[in-house]
C-alpha cells in the first residue's frame, strides 16, 4: 500500500498529524508553526490507546518530522 501525499506549497497550516494505525489524517489537526504540531500529536498520543502511533509531517515537501508511538505508561518519541 502506498500513500500519496498531496503537495501544498502555498498553505497557511503545512504541519499536519497522521495516525499510522488507522492510516487516516486526524481531522482539523493542522498547525502553522512545527512545535504546535508536535505539542498537538503529544497531547493526542497521550489519550490515545495503547500502540497507536501519531506523525508529524510537512506537506509542502512530504517530510516526516517525527512519530510519536503510545506504550503502556510512556509516549515514545521517533525522529524522522
Amino acid at each position: 500500500m502506498t500513500i500519496e501525499i498531496v503537495r501544498q506549497p502555498d498553505s497557511k497550516r503545512p504541519f499536519r498529524l497522521w495516525d499510522a494505525k488507522a492510516k487516516a489524517h486526524l481531522r482539523w489537526r493542522c498547525y502553522s508553526d512545527p512545535r504546535r504540531a508536535h505539542t498537538g500529536a503529544l497531547i493526542e498520543t497521550r489519550w490515545a490507546e495503547v500502540g497507536t502511533s501519531i506523525e508529524v509531517f510537512d506537506i509542502r515537501t512530504g517530510k516526516l518530522l517525527g512519530q510519536y508511538t503510545r506504550r503502556v505508561n510512556t509516549v515514545a518519541f521517533s525522529e524522522a
